[in-house]
């Protein structure tokens, strides 16, 4: 079992630690050991778990923390520039980060994952490609996709065979057709359908998609 600290104790920090009791109550169901022992949050805001029903402590802020021994860390924040900010950070004093992925999420064998991830996607289809500090919430992910470093697809978003960049945030109901490629830290908005490629540093809003600077 190994001991986990949850970075931000935000919306997406609430989300890891549901997640992770959700991991946690599968084992047992399956007769075996919890897979984590949850320590508490590190968070900048010291009560903000004050009106949440979580009972664990906030251990220290982000901006000071420095690793206890052997534990990992679950990233619980989905804005692409905060997490690679706080990653860069902690990454850089010592932590190592664990990818998180809920139980009922079904995975191909052929499926390449990186570290720091948060996945409770609907579908991963075969053949994707899913980089590092990935978050996927209710997504559907078809087949060939390849998602980069720090993005983040929301609720019902669709990635067709599609490549996005780093640091790339699709609302929800978005739609990323086939064949297109989005560049990095790009800022796609809630239904908007994407059917050419995305040069970096853009966002995208409409049917058919159009692009404004950020």
């Amino acid at each position: 079992m190994k001991d986990i600290i949850i970075v931000c104790a935000g919306s997406y920090g609430k989300e890891v630690y549901y997640t992770i009791q959700k991991i946690n109550q599968a084992a047992l169901k399956d007769g075996k050991e919890k897979q984590y022992n949850l320590l508490g949050f590190i968070n900048d805001i010291p009560n903000a778990l004050e009106t949440s029903e979580i009972d664990l402590p906030i251990l220290g802020t982000i901006k000071e923390w420095r690793p206890i021994a052997d534990e990992v860390y679950a990233l619980g924040l989905g804005t692409p520039s905060s997490k690679k900010k706080v990653v860069d950070m902690l990454k850089s004093r010592g932590c190592q980060f664990e990818t998180i992925i809920a139980p009922y999420v079904i995975l191909p064998d052929d499926l390449v994952i990186g570290e720091g991830c948060l996945i409770k996607a609907y579908h991963i289809a075969s053949g994707v490609k899913i980089g590092n500090y990935v978050n996927m919430h209710g997504s559907m992910i078809m087949p060939g996709a390849v998602i980069g470093d720090y993005s983040t697809t929301t609720g019902f978003a669709v990635i067709e065979n599609a490549s996005i960049g780093e640091g790339v945030y699709v609302g929800s109901h978005a739609v990323v057709t086939e064949g297109v490629t989005v560049g990095d830290n790009v800022n796609i908005s809630a239904g908007s359908i994407v059917i050419k490629d995305i040069s970096s540093n853009k966002k995208v809003f409409g049917f058919p998609a159009v692009e404004s600077s950020l």
